[in-house]
């Protein structure tokens, strides 16, 4: 997958990339009532490996096969935590005779929801430290 990005700073070897940020209604943000954030952005360290300067804009590419297991892990994972949770829940709950033992497999559905994008974030910052998210300079566009 292949995006497009402005360089808007240097770091050492890295440059620090901003690309627009994609919104639910087809980047047509002047006629759109929602306050999406499209207009902000994303940046991203990428390794400056063609010698980009502050300015240039710059096609950067990300494997999908990493592309698709970061999506699996940020979406599925969460959601068969929380359904493990109640799962679990309603087995202990029901078992103590608990009357509302639907309500406290929720809660429990929902704690295990939190403690997943806990596990995310100690991931994600392993990744980022490990320098193991895989983003490529590939081409520097002149207009």
């Amino acid at each position: 997958m292949t995006e497009i990005g402005y360089i808007t700073g240097i770091s050492g070897e890295y440059a620090l990339v901003k690309f627009k940020r994609k919104s639910g209604c087809g980047d047509n943000c002047a006629t759109c009532k929602s306050s999406c954030g499209a207009k902000e952005g994303v940046s991203v360290e990428v390794k400056n490996i063609l010698n980009g300067k502050v300015g240039d804009k710059v096609k950067v590419s990300i494997e999908e096969k990493f592309l698709n297991k970061m999506i699996a892990l940020v979406y599925v994972f969460p959601l068969i935590m929380m359904i493990i949770g109640i799962g679990v829940g309603l087995k202990i709950f029901k078992d103590i005779g608990y009357s509302n033992y639907e309500l406290f497999s929720f809660l429990l559905g929902m704690v295990f929801l939190i403690i997943s994008y806990g596990v995310l974030n100690i991931v994600n910052k392993k990744k980022v430290k490990n320098k193991e998210i895989i983003l490529e300079m590939i081409d520097i566009i002149n207009d």
